[in-house]
């Protein structure tokens, strides 16, 4: 499925490549919709390049590919695979110091390389997705593809809570936005014994914040309700760390105004407008305000969480559509007719839904 425009999603058929000289073509097992696809669609993000084939949380099957990519990869045709996003160039200062989710050259599946660049399958929204050499790609084993395709999501919690909020066991965390990166965060927040764990969201929430209490949140808080900071200080005086999940003023706020003094705030997700907030509190109180850009750097230990967790991770793909009702996925977590406050997380598979193995 080809994003052409804002609003317009359509179905294009390309040539696979043959034979494939170079880099890998994946055979598409799943494929989650990551708020960034939707942002695309909606037309709020400036960081797509369309027509682009959108999707990139996507775990997959190797059937073809050069024998020098996949033994530096590691990997065989036949194996199951989770790519990271981001393709490097390996040659720019960012990618030679470590930092190639930042490469100068910008290009990420399913949202920044068009679809009219042969060989067009650069998303995880359809049959196929052909990997460029130069990608990372990580085992997914028998992780089933619900949870296997959440695997860079789940490294971006690994990302924010332990590199960026350097958390540890007995620390306290909050987490400000109960979608799928902010209950990925919380898994893994418990994976490494943080306690308490609160998962702050808004009363149409409900749904997503029942279920970070099902995967390690020990308190929940409606934060459109007056008394959250309150209820905050109830549970703690001050947070450790406070993952901000949810771009906008009063989520940020709300994390510098539970978080401890010298504590530490993570900002993940961009909004794509200015946001407004108080930063006396950061100031006199000494508090850590870090970006977080995710989707790289974190997955392989992600892909470990993912084998001890699949079960709880892979309910965080709350409804599984056909690639052929993309747009629909994409529509019911927009405001709107079609919006569903009981979706936490979609998913995509090339075919029939109903066949999946969770």
């Amino acid at each position: 499925m080809v994003l052409t425009e804002p609003g317009h999603l359509e179905p294009r058929t390309f040539e696979l490549p043959e034979p494939v000289t170079e880099g890998a073509l994946l055979e598409v097992e799943m494929t989650s919709v990551c708020g960034t696809d939707v942002g695309l669609y909606a037309g709020k993000s400036a960081m797509g390049t369309a027509p682009v084939v959108l999707g990139h949380e996507v775990v997959g099957r190797v059937v073809a590919g050069d024998a020098e990519t996949l033994d530096r990869w590691g990997v065989a045709v036949g194996d199951r695979v989770v790519p990271e996003p981001y393709v490097p160039c390996r040659d720019c200062q960012n990618c030679l110091s470590g930092n190639y989710h930042m490469c100068d050259e910008d290009r990420a599946y399913g949202v920044t390389i068009p679809a009219d660049k042969a060989p067009h399958l650069w998303g995880g929204y359809g049959e196929y997705m052909f990997l460029d050499p130069n990608s990372r790609v990580h085992d997914a084993g028998d992780v089933p593809p619900r949870a296997a395709c959440l695997g860079t999501v789940v490294g971006n919690g690994v990302r924010w809570v332990l590199r960026k909020g350097q958390v540890t066991a007995g620390d306290s965390v909050a987490v400000v936005g109960p979608g799928a990166q902010g209950l990925a965060s919380t898994v893994v927040a418990s994976e490494v014994g943080a306690r308490p764990i609160s998962a702050f969201g808004l009363e149409a929430d409900a749904t997503k914040l029942s279920l970070a209490e099902s995967i390690g949140a020990t308190h929940t808080v409606f934060a459109d309700r007056d008394d959250a900071v309150d209820r905050a200080r109830d549970i703690v005086d001050g947070f450790d760390v406070v993952v901000v999940a949810a771009p906008s003023s009063p989520a940020i706020q709300l994390g510098i105004d539970v978080v401890r003094e010298r504590g530490t705030v993570v900002l993940v997700g961009m909004s794509g407008e200015p946001v407004s907030v108080d930063l006396d509190r950061v100031v006199v109180d000494e508090i850590s305000l870090l970006g977080g850009r995710g989707q790289a750097l974190d997955v392989e230990r992600a892909m470990g969480i993912l084998e001890r967790n699949a079960e709880s991770i892979g309910r965080i793909n709350s409804h599984v559509l056909s690639v052929a009702d993309a747009e629909t996925a994409i529509k019911r977590q927009l405001p709107g007719e079609a919006h569903n406050p009981d979706l936490v997380h979609a998913a995509l598979v090339p075919d029939d839904p109903g066949a999946v193995d969770s």
